[in-house]
Formats: structure tokens, C-alpha cells, sequence
């Protein structure tokens, strides 16, 4: 009988435990190697690509960021660029608007106390980059009106020069005991005048001479 039993348990020579041992590894490694391909690769694909996703986002945010960063500073510098051309544009207008030009200065002179005998206005005389405008004047008036005037003047936005002053003829108001005087002087302006390379050239017509 022990031989039987012997002879049951050794299939072909082959130790039966030892069977039963390959196939458990056997199914071990198939569930390893299953769980591997089926559910892991795809799982760590998966969440490689999805770190590469968040990588390229958080990347791209960043530059968005900084796009966003250069619109507002581009903003702000257009503003400011802005602003400036308009101050310019009060100091140094395109427009010469020479009867409103004339129409301040008139209204600056009898403010001041001065008698306008004579607001004429001069052919302007181009530059390079700007055109003079003069107006011929010829008022009366007292030392301090005169003062005032060019005090008023000076407060304008507009770049105003007051040139070749002439003081004449003093005499003595009846009235008042002021002291009067005839002055004639040339309120100059300026325009902004736009400039090409012909304009520019040396010896180009309205250039510098």
C-alpha cells in the first residue's frame, strides 16, 4: 500500500507539491504581469501625462502672467505717452490758430490796463522742427500794466515769447498822474511742424540755413 500511495503522489517522477508550487508562481506572475499591462502602465501613462499637462499649464501660465504684466505696463505707458503729447500739444500745438492766439493775447492786454493801438500778425518762419508765429503789438499803457501783461502771458500753456521791446514817448495821464508809455513789442509762438527726410536734408527749403 505505501508503495501505491508513493506512486500516487510522484506523477511521472514529478513531486506533486512541486506542481502545485509552479503554477501558484505561474498564476502570481501572470496576476503580476496582468495587473502590470492591464492597470498600472496605463495608470503611470496616464499620470505621466497628466504631470506633463499640469507642467505645460502651470508654464503656461506663467507666460500668460507675464503677457498680462507687459499689456498693463504697454497700458500705462500709452497713457502716460498720451498725456505728455496732449501737454505737448497745449505747449507746442500743430495748429497755429493764430485768431485765437490773438484773441488771448488781446484779452491778456486790456485785462492788464493796456490800450492796444495795433495786434498784427507776421509771416511765420519755419525751422527745423517748429515754425515761429509773431504778432506785431503796439499798446499803452503803465509800467505795472505792462508788468502785469507779461506776467499773464507767462502763465499761458502756450509757449509765448515777448521780443523787441520798445518803450517810447513817456508822458503823464491828466487823470491819474501815470506815468504812459507807447511800447511795441513781438509776441512769438510756435507750432509743431512735421518733418520728412527731404525736409530734414541740410540746405532743404524751410530747413536750417
Amino acid at each position: 500500500m505505501a508503495a501505491k500511495k508513493s506512486a500516487g503522489l510522484n506523477l511521472g517522477g514529478v513531486n506533486q507539491t512541486v506542481v502545485l508550487v509552479v503554477v501558484w508562481v505561474i498564476a502570481v506572475i501572470g496576476i503580476l504581469a496582468g495587473y502590470y499591462f492591464l492597470l498600472y502602465e496605463p495608470l503611470s501613462q496616464d499620470r505621466a501625462q497628466q504631470e506633463a499637462r499640469r507642467t505645460e499649464l502651470a508654464a503656461s501660465r506663467v507666460r500668460e502672467e507675464q503677457n498680462l504684466r507687459r499689456y498693463n505696463t504697454d497700458v500705462a505707458e500709452l497713457a502716460r505717452a498720451r498725456v505728455h503729447a496732449q501737454s505737448l500739444e497745449s505747449v507746442l500745438p500743430n495748429d497755429p490758430d493764430i485768431p485765437g492766439f490773438m484773441r488771448s493775447i488781446n484779452a491778456l492786454a486790456e485785462a492788464s490796463g493796456l490800450s492796444i493801438r495795433l495786434i498784427q500778425p507776421v509771416d511765420e518762419r519755419i525751422e527745423r522742427y517748429f515754425a515761429r508765429i509773431p504778432v506785431q503789438m503796439q499798446v499803452t499803457g503803465t509800467y505795472l500794466s505792462l508788468a502785469r501783461f507779461f506776467h499773464s502771458v507767462s502763465q499761458l500753456p502756450r509757449v509765448i515769447n515777448m521780443e523787441n521791446i520798445k518803450l517810447q514817448n513817456p508822458t503823464e495821464d491828466a487823470n491819474t498822474h501815470d506815468m504812459l508809455l507807447n511800447a511795441t513789442l513781438l509776441a512769438t509762438t510756435f507750432r509743431g511742424v512735421a518733418t520728412s527726410p527731404a525736409a530734414a536734408a541740410p540746405g532743404a527749403t524751410g530747413g536750417p540755413r
